[in-house]
């Protein structure tokens, strides 16, 4: 064990304490456009295709700037980079919240994507030291709880918050968890802890991209471009309205139980990419089941709420493994540039497919093939530790 995961293993509970705090400012800001829909048409005159962008725009940085961001957080100093990225979200959000116009809507969604960029990369590079060779996967399945966690949380204290503050309000509430987690990241991290490829001097030898990676990287991709699709889509496939908004966001609440409940079984039995593998297959199962219409809306959900437990739970488990220490960083950057691509991707080919045909049955099907080729691709990953 390197001595950076010495001095983090000490704290590590502490440390995954302060990763879920920042992630999850990270989250409430990421789920603050789509209830606010109504209110920043209203106030702003924007078009569904203007809010579409405005949804999107956070997640612009990631696909640009996350290699070399994760390679950067493998050198930088934890706590200063952290602190600075937390600084930069809540610049960001309160950009959001007051901006005068659909320019400053832009830009502050833009900005606070790239904090929430960086902070994302650390503290998952962070965990991956903090609990090198022990409760890994667990660690990692706390932390992507907080993802579901997030948008749950904001969809109900919505209406109480806008009710209460008005929309500026309930924004700036949302800015202000990215200064809550500011004195929690100090008390985590230690002044002296860096990634190891500040001292390693590897050079571009650091950045090379092996097999394994690239596999787990671009089978991560195809999981998002089918998954991502799902909460689009679903809702409209569920049958519409308040109802089929309901039924898609069990799978939400299915990914919050169960995401550490896969990570403490992964640590148990090992083998993380049969995790991946079998979660895409199953995913793809259930969208096949879903193109027949032979599964109900709810049981659907249901089950691709267990593959969001399984599949990013154990897919964020593998860059530790993988790589060397100085290079998890840039390997979790490097997984990150490609699962935004398949945001992109995903959700745009199944729209266009519904319009081509009118219904979901060809979106479902290539969705399902997509998974299918992304479980396939994550058995190129090899055997694990």
């Amino acid at each position: 064990m390197n001595d950076a995961s010495n001095i983090l293993g000490q704290r590590r509970w502490l440390v995954l304490a302060s990763a879920v705090v920042s992630f999850f400012a990270v989250g409430t800001t990421f789920f603050a456009v789509p209830p606010l829909v109504p209110a920043l048409s209203e106030a702003y005159g924007l078009s569904h295709l203007h809010l579409g962008f405005l949804m999107g725009a956070i997640a612009v940085p990631a696909i640009f700037l996350s290699i070399p961001l994760g390679a950067a957080v493998d050198r930088w100093p934890a706590r200063a980079a952290g602190n600075l990225a937390l600084m930069v979200m809540f610049g960001g959000a309160a950009l959001f919240a007051l901006a005068p116009g659909y320019g400053a809507l832009l830009g502050g969604r833009i900005v606070f994507g790239i904090g929430g960029l960086v902070m994302n990369l650390l503290v998952a590079r962070l965990i991956s030291d903090a609990f090198s060779g022990r409760q890994l996967a667990l660690a990692m399945g706390f932390f992507m709880a907080v993802y579901p966690a997030s948008m749950i949380v904001v969809y109900s204290v919505h209406p109480f918050l806008f009710e209460t503050l008005g929309r500026q309000g309930e924004l700036m509430i949302l800015a202000a968890l990215a200064a809550v987690a500011l004195p929690l990241h100090s008390l985590a991290i230690p002044r002296n802890v860096r990634g190891q490829a500040a001292a390693a001097k590897e050079g571009s030898k650091s950045l090379t991209v092996g097999r394994p990676l690239f596999a787990l990287g671009f089978s991560w991709m195809l999981f998002f471009a089918a998954y991502a699709a799902v909460p689009t889509f679903a809702p409209g496939w569920a049958g519409g309205g308040k109802g089929g908004l309901l039924t898609v966001t069990v799978l939400m609440w299915v990914a919050l139980v169960f995401s550490p409940l896969a990570g403490a079984v992964i640590d148990r039995v090992g083998r993380p990419v049969a995790w991946v593998v079998l979660g895409q297959l199953l995913l793809a199962g259930v969208l096949a089941l879903m193109s027949a219409s032979l599964v109900p809306p709810l049981v659907a959900m249901l089950l691709v709420g267990l593959c969001l437990s399984a599949v990013p739970t154990a897919t964020y488990a593998l860059p530790g493994r993988l790589v060397p220490p100085e290079r998890v960083g840039f390997a979790f950057g490097f997984i990150t540039a490609f699962s935004n691509l398949g945001t992109v991707i995903g959700p745009p080919v199944a729209g266009a497919l519904w319009d081509a045909t009118g219904g979901w049955t060809l979106s479902w099907a290539v969705l399902a093939v997509i998974a299918v080729v992304g479980g396939g691709v994550a058995g190129l990953i090899g055997k694990t530790e």
